[in-house]
């Protein structure tokens, strides 16, 4: 089954772009060109790839703050990992790759 992904619609600069995977929130720096310290989108190493940066979590509301649980957590290397949340790392990784790969011809 695949997770649904949403972008958020706010305006997305300088490759910085945030959303939503079924009920968790997630933002990701994603480059148009692939970089070497990037998520292999297949095997999810670190090594070519065009996502330099992926974080999922949930906000959790408290009486005087916020708690975040992170699920997912990487920048140049894995920080968090949760391997219950494998498939969906890997969806997203997979479906952003391939959106920022899209070049439109006019």
């Amino acid at each position: 089954m695949l997770c649904d992904i949403k972008i958020s619609s706010s305006k997305n600069r300088y490759g910085y772009i945030k959303g939503q995977i079924d009920e968790l929130s997630w933002f990701a720096l994603v480059h148009k060109t692939e970089v070497e310290h990037g998520l292999n989108p297949y095997s999810l190493n670190a090594g070519t790839g065009k996502v330099s940066r992926l974080c999922i979590y949930r906000d959790i509301p408290m009486t005087n703050y916020t708690k975040r649980l992170i699920y997912a957590n990487y920048k140049r290397q894995w920080d968090v990992f949760n391997c219950s949340y494998e498939k969906m790392v890997k969806d997203l990784v997979s479906y952003l790759d391939r959106r920022y790969s899209i070049k439109l011809v006019k």
